[in-house]
């Protein structure tokens, strides 16, 4: 089993690697459009979208998490 430190560090580890992700696919989908190259935007959609579901797996804020709900 993990620990709240090892979930934590893995939360860390996702949020890094989905940002680095995003950037690449960011940079890449330019300087495909630059080229005309369809292959490359395809690659630098895919690199965002793994991107943006590891960062919505990270966890997001923790505010949202802890709001507390309305009573009916």
């Amino acid at each position: 089993m993990v620990d709240s430190r090892g979930k934590s560090v893995g939360r860390y580890l996702m949020r890094l690697v989905g940002g680095v992700a995003v950037i690449v696919g960011l940079l890449g989908a330019v300087s495909s459009l630059a080229d005309g190259n369809l292959v490359g935007i395809v690659l630098s959609a895919v690199f965002i979208g793994g991107g943006v579901f590891l960062l919505k797996r990270s966890g997001g804020s923790p505010r949202t998490e802890s709001a507390p709900h309305a009573a009916p």
